[in-house]
């Protein structure tokens, strides 16, 4: 098989380009980069692996020329009939492979009309870049078998002046109908081409190879010959010499065998250059020199790909329902003592207050985006004529025209859902505290629009009590118990991940009020556990500990969004919601997922592969930007994720701002609380500074003040206890 197949196209070509896609789709068919030298084709999985080429060139037309090339070698070539040619010699099976170029690349077309544009201007681009090593040289000099095979790879655009006998042998090649066929023609040709080669001295000079250097020079060394574009026959590789390797691998028993036949052969064929009978061996030089070309295009620095999917996901072993939740909770707190049970009081008391003093804002938040959505409603709606007159204007009909009823049409509302995730990685101890309580005001609000909502926190603690080596096994363990259904092709998560649902619209007021009381009591748990205030803060309490199950772990970020993927088609089926949006509140990326046979991640997603590169500064196309991607074309899905850090210059390794910006989104970070990234895989990535408390004071009610100062700090406390609830307002502002 002369052609392989070059990675010489954009990065979308693939994608964007309809015939190609429909071809391999219907062919059921899957095109392969990977760092290989050639291409492949694997008949039980049906996967073509083509090699990773320079990005120097780039046509779609070669591309596409190429995958169809190789997909009808894959097709309409029997594999045996290669695997039976293994004896023969190396001038047969260069014949039979230009013939039967020229035979599956006539059935593709015309199968697939739509590659024929492919095949005229991805050889122009080829013939014009000296693939074929004809460049400055008259195809009279050439062999039929060169001229046919030139002939056919043109489609039959480029000039040959065949003469009437090799016109008859174009006719065969062009009527081939089996593999059968080409190889008795094959026959023909080359003793056709051994007979011309004895008769034209010209030819002779063509197809006797140069000498390397070091070697006697003999007469009629071939200075002008192809030896440009290919090398020497002891040194660089044929396309013949890679059918070979290939037929090694596929037997390879017999592979000390046929090295033993091939010395005999050489010995009973005299030298490299000799044929049978000691004549010049004759194979198609511009098929040599083509393969020569294609080595030099090979990306030797291309790192090896790892073709993945997605795997299937257990969500019953995933999910940790709410109620399991407050029973794990209320079960460990009957284990305290006294003086712990007076400080989980003390905590809920807090938790109380917080949420008392939050109902005004967020009732005063839910008017504010119900007149935002209605004035939405309002702007969509159209208003036409009914058809009635008026009554009211029957009495202007003589000077205006407009005396009909008018009815205004307001679109039909979709339904709308809330998906929450929040990170509980050990890197948001710091942040954990005003993250929660910015997430219960998040709560309260959709409780008070009433629209279906779910919380859910991501941990992996399923290992505690293991060693490390335990651990280890266990994150990849598969078995019947294990949230993620895994096999060597796919990518290979964290077991131990799991989701906690802390909150749903579907949760009693005393069931809210639990998950509310252990979530804000775990967050302050954490928050003194590590940055311990002094005890001589009147407000100070110890916190009683959070079980185990509950601790802070890592950030399994890509697994809860693999997860998603089938929690969001139940959640549309179970509340019948039009719209879907999803919001994430993190502080920094998510925990790598490897495959088995490692290697840079190519993940398919909606039967294409993406290609997951290396995030930094927010710029590179991770994982977690294509798993966000998918959600969001497969479910028309709207993503809004919060990036939480408490100053600005932590924002170094995730935000890029141009140097000259740099001053001035600093001081919107300052001012506003928050910058929004409109750059990133979510439709809008807030920064958020995380160590914006929310404020529920309006005014210091122990200060005595005069009465013209008492508006001012009343306007004053009302704007601060908006202000920072950061997470609600730009909420809002996404979803009204």
């Amino acid at each position: 098989m002369s052609y392989h197949v070059l990675y010489i196209m954009k990065k979308t070509t693939i994608q964007n380009k309809s015939q190609l896609a429909k071809l391999l789709a219907t062919e059921n068919i899957e095109v392969q980069e990977n760092a290989v030298q050639t291409a492949s084709f694997d008949v039980k999985d049906r996967i073509l692996t083509i090699p990773i080429f320079k990005e120097e060139q780039k046509s779609k037309h070669v591309y596409d020329m190429l995958v169809g090339h190789e997909v009808s070698h894959a097709l309409h070539t029997p594999s045996d009939g290669w695997m039976n040619m293994k004896d023969r010699t190396q001038e047969f099976r260069s014949f039979v492979n230009v013939i039967e170029d020229a035979r599956i690349d006539k059935l593709i077309q015309k199968k697939y009309p739509g590659l024929t544009k492919d095949y005229l201007l991805g050889f122009k681009k080829m013939y014009k870049d000296n693939f074929f090593g004809t460049k400055g040289k008259s195809m009279s000099d050439y062999a039929l078998i060169d001229k046919i095979n030139m002939y056919f790879k043109s489609s039959k655009t480029l000039d040959m002046n065949f003469n009437k006998k090799e016109n008859h042998f174009v006719k065969l090649v062009d009527a081939c109908k089996s593999f059968a066929d080409v190889q008795k023609l094959a026959e023909d040709i080359l003793g056709y081409c051994k007979e011309e080669l004895k008769k034209q001295p010209q030819l002779k000079k063509t197809y006797t190879p140069k000498k390397q250097e070091g070697d006697d020079k003999q007469e009629g060394d071939n200075q002008d010959s192809q030896s440009d574009n290919s090398s020497d026959s002891n040194d660089k590789k044929s396309a013949d010499d890679k059918l070979n390797e290939f037929l090694d691998k596929q037997v390879p028993e017999e592979k000390s065998k046929d090295k033993t036949e091939d010395k005999k052969e050489d010995k009973q064929e005299g030298s490299a250059a000799n044929g049978a009978g000691g004549d010049i061996k004759i194979v198609s030089i511009t098929n040599q020199a083509y393969d020569e070309a294609l080595k030099k295009q090979v990306d030797d620095n291309a790192s090896t790909r790892s073709y993945a999917l997605v795997p299937g996901v257990r969500l019953n072993k995933l999910i940790i329902p709410y109620k399991e939740y407050i029973k794990d909770f209320a079960r460990e707190d009957a284990k305290l003592s006294s003086d712990e049970k007076s400080d989980l009081t003390k905590c809920k008391e807090k938790t109380k207050k917080f949420m008392d003093e939050s109902s005004s804002v967020v009732n005063y938040l839910v008017k504010e985006f119900e007149m935002k959505k209605n004035a939405q409603l309002h702007a969509r709606s159209t208003i036409s004529k009914t058809g009635i007159i008026d009554p009211l204007k029957l009495h202007s009909y003589k000077y205006a025209e407009d005396i009909f009823k008018k009815m205004s049409s307001i679109p039909n509302q979709k339904n709308h859902g809330m998906i929450f995730l929040l990170d509980w990685s050990g890197s948001m101890q710091r942040n954990l505290m005003p993250t929660t309580e910015q997430l219960l005001n998040l709560v309260m609000f959709c409780r008070k629009i009433n629209i279906p909502f779910s919380v859910y926190k991501f941990l992996n603690n399923g290992s505690q009590g293991f060693s490390y080596a335990e651990r280890q096994a266990n994150k990849l363990k598969s078995h019947p118990d294990s949230p993620f259904i895994t096999d060597s092709k796919t990518l290979q998560p964290d077991q131990t991940t799991r989701l906690v649902q802390l909150f749903t619209h579907k949760q009693s007021k005393s069931d809210f009020r639990r998950c509310a009381e252990n979530l804000h009591r775990s967050a302050m748990y954490f928050a003194d556990y590590g940055y311990r205030r002094g005890y001589n803060d009147p407000d100070y309490h110890s916190v009683p500990s959070v079980m185990g199950k509950y601790y802070l772990s890592s950030t399994p970020l890509n697994e809860s969004l693999i997860a998603l993927d089938p929690m969001i088609a139940k959640f549309r089926k179970d509340y019948k919601t039009d719209k879907v949006a999803l919001v994430t509140l993190t502080d920094g990326s998510a925990n790598s997922i490897n495959t088995i046979d490692g290697g840079e991640l190519m993940i398919k997603l909606n039967n294409r592969y993406k290609k997951c590169e290396y995030s930094w500064r927010g710029e590179g196309k991770d994982l977690t930007y294509h798993l966000l991607q998918n959600l969001k074309k497969k479910y028309q899905l709207q993503t809004i994720g919060f990036f939480l850090v408490k100053k600005y210059t932590d924002l170094r390794y995730s935000f890029h701002v141009p140097y000259a910006k740099e001053a001035l989104a600093k001081r919107m970070f300052t001012r506003d609380k928050f910058i929004a990234d409109y750059g990133t895989g979510y439709d809008v990535y807030y920064y958020v500074k995380s160590d914006t408390k929310v404020s529920n004071k309006v005014y210091d009610d122990t200060a005595t003040v005069k009465k013209s100062q008492l508006k001012r700090m009343f306007m004053s406390g009302m704007k601060k206890r908006l202000e920072s609830r950061v997470l609600l307002r730009n909420f809002i502002k996404r979803v009204a």
